[in-house]
């Protein structure tokens, strides 16, 4: 399970609203601070989700939760957000390929079905995509809560490297 924490900023019957930063891959890495996607990273802002997590307990507003979402999840979504639609337009390039053979045509065949299957891939994947978000299995669930927010006098030095 993949946990984070996030901070509740509604709730209502029998769901809380909650708030947490986004976790991005960049900036694990030895190289960060020479790499161009490190400085990026590091110079923007982390983008902010607001998420609906299904609840029986009333926790109030403030308080800081640690949520979590099953692997199968991720994978799932980024198999079919990803390689589903690569798949389509490689079945479209090979398709081309062989009616470009068959009937003697040009590359423009090729390029041509391969991007329109490409398209229809994105769309089967859209399709599927929100039929994933109505599954319950999906949703991010509570785990524990962990109490109320730290205030923002208290936090020093949110820095991830040191000055120089």
């Amino acid at each position: 399970m993949i946990k984070a924490l996030a901070e509740v900023t509604g709730n209502g019957d029998g769901y809380l609203m909650v708030r947490c930063q986004q976790k991005t891959s960049c900036g694990s890495c030895a190289s960060k601070s020479h790499c161009g996607t490190g400085i990026v990273s590091n110079a923007l802002p982390g983008k902010v989700l607001d998420i609906r997590v299904p609840s029986s307990q009333a926790v109030a507003v403030g308080s800081v939760i640690e949520i979590g979402l099953e692997e199968q999840t991720v994978l799932t979504s980024a198999l079919l957000v990803y390689i589903l639609p690569l798949f389509f337009a490689i079945a479209g390039a090979l398709s081309g390929q062989f009616l470009a053979t068959l009937l003697s045509l040009g590359e423009g065949i090729v390029i041509l079905l391969s991007l329109l299957a490409g398209a229809l891939g994105v769309a089967v994947a859209r399709h599927f995509s929100r039929k994933l978000e109505q599954d319950t299995r999906s949703t991010p669930t509570l785990v524990r809560v962990l109490g109320s927010a730290i205030p923002s006098a208290a936090v020093i030095n949110a820095a991830t490297e040191d000055s120089e």
